[in-house]
C-alpha cells in the first residue's frame, strides 16, 4: 500500500471515530484524499417520557386576536399578584412581566418548545414572546393560569375545531421523525343503520322504541398503515316528544377507544376525553390524545396494550372550566340548535 493510501485510510477511521453519526469519509476518486461527507441525523422518533404543554385559543381567555398560547404552570393563590380582593371572583387575562415568569412556574426557556400542528407536519420550534396570567373557572373552581404566547417556525391552523388544535413538546432535541396525526376515519348512522358490532358490545341496551325513540351514533378515529388507532364513539338516544327537537329529553354516552394492529376489538380508554389526535413514528403509534373540562390526557399505547396494561394517562390540567362549559359540556348528537 502506498503512502498516499495509508494516509486516506487512517484520516477515514479518524473521521468516523470524531463523527459517527453526523458525518462519513470517503475517498476522492481523483486526489485519493479522504473527503467528509455530511450524513443526515437519524430520527430520534417521540420521547419515552414526553413533558406535554397544551395549547389554548387566545380569544377563549379574552385576549381580541388569533393565536394560541401555550400552558406554562398553575399560579399559587399566594404568589397571584395579577387578581386581587374582588377580581378573584371574575375571569380575566393580564399580562406578566418577562422577568416575573419563571418566578411564577414558566419552565426554563433554555429547553426548548417544539409544537405539532397541522396532520403529518413534523414539530416546529417555538419561542416565547410573551406571558399571561389568565384567571378562569366557576366560583366553585376558579384559578390563575401562567400562559405563554409563542412564535413558530411553522403554519398552524386557527383556532376553531378541536381537532386543529396542535400540542407542545418540551425537550432539548427535536423530535425528529414523530408526527401528529388527526383523525382520519368518521361514521354516522342512526337505529336502522345498526351500530358496527366491536361498537356495540360496548354500549349498554335500552329501551328504545320506534317512533316515539330513535337512536343516532357516530365514531371519528385516527389510525396508521396497520390499522392501530383510537377512536371516539357517542351514542345518543333521542326520544320524540313534538315537532321542535329541543323539547325532546336525551339519553348520551361517549367513549374513547383503542385498537391493536389487525384487531377487530376495541379497548376502552379511562377517563377518556374527546380525541384530536395521535403521536406515530417509526415504531408505529406512540401516544393517544385527547382533551376533556381543563385535562389534556396522553395515552401511552404500548402500556395501554400491553399483556398487563397500564391505563392512567399523562394528565395535565391547562384550564378551569366556566359556567358556559359545564352548560355544554354534555356531548349529544340532538338534532336541536340552540
Amino acid at each position: 500500500m502506498t503512502g498516499r493510501a495509508m494516509r486516506a485510510v487512517f484520516a477515514g477511521v479518524l473521521v468516523l471515530a470524531v463523527w459517527p453519526m453526523a458525518a462519513r469519509a470517503q475517498v476522492d476518486e481523483d486526489s485519493g484524499d479522504a473527503v467528509v461527507v455530511d450524513m443526515p441525523e437519524p430520527d430520534r422518533g417521540c420521547p419515552v417520557k414526553p413533558e406535554f404543554l397544551p395549547m389554548t385559543p387566545m380569544g377563549l381567555v379574552g385576549i381580541e386576536r388569533l393565536g394560541w398560547l401555550v400552558h406554562q404552570a398553575i399560579i399559587p393563590p399566594a404568589k397571584d399578584k395579577f387578581f386581587q380582593a374582588g377580581a378573584r371572583s371574575r375571569s380575566g387575562v393580564k399580562p406578566v412581566p418577562a422577568e416575573m415568569a419563571r418566578k411564577l412556574g414558566a419552565p426554563d426557556t433554555k429547553v426548548p418548545l417544539w409544537v405539532f400542528g397541522k396532520a403529518d407536519a413534523k414539530a416546529c420550534k417555538a419561542t416565547p414572546t410573551e406571558w399571561w396570567a389568565v384567571r378562569m373557572g366557576t366560583d366553585e373552581d376558579r384559578q390563575t393560569y401562567l400562559m405563554a404566547e409563542v412564535a413558530v417556525d411553522c403554519e398552524l391552523l386557527p383556532p376553531g375545531r378541536l381537532s386543529g388544535t396542535p400540542i407542545a413538546l418540551r425537550q432539548k432535541e427535536e423530535p425528529t421523525g414523530c408526527r401528529l396525526r388527526r383523525p382520519n376515519r368518521h361514521q354516522t348512522g342512526k337505529d336502522s343503520d345498526g351500530l358496527p358490532p366491536d361498537y356495540a358490545e360496548h354500549v349498554p341496551p335500552q329501551d328504545c322504541a320506534s317512533p316515539e325513540c330513535v337512536r343516532v351514533w357516530e365514531y371519528f378515529g385516527v389510525t396508521g398503515e396497520d390499522s392501530a388507532g383510537a377512536f371516539d364513539l357517542t351514542v345518543s338516544y333521542l326520544h320524540r316528544n313534538g315537532s321542535n327537537p329541543c323539547n325532546w329529553a336525551t339519553d348520551d354516552m361517549s367513549k374513547l377507544f383503542v385498537r391493536q394492529p389487525e384487531s377487530l376489538s376495541l379497548q376502552e380508554l379511562k377517563p377518556g376525553g374527546v380525541l384530536f389526535g395521535g403521536l406515530w413514528d417509526f415504531s408505529g403509534l406512540r401516544f393517544i390524545l385527547s382533551r376533556q373540562m381543563g385535562m389534556f390526557y396522553a395515552y401511552d399505547y404500548q402500556q395501554v396494550t400491553a399483556p398487563k396494561p397500564k391505563m392512567t394517562p399523562r394528565t395535565v390540567r391547562y384550564g378551569s372550566p366556566t359556567e358556559e362549559d359545564l352548560i355544554h359540556a354534555k356531548r349529544s348528537l340532538s338534532p336541536c340548535k340552540k
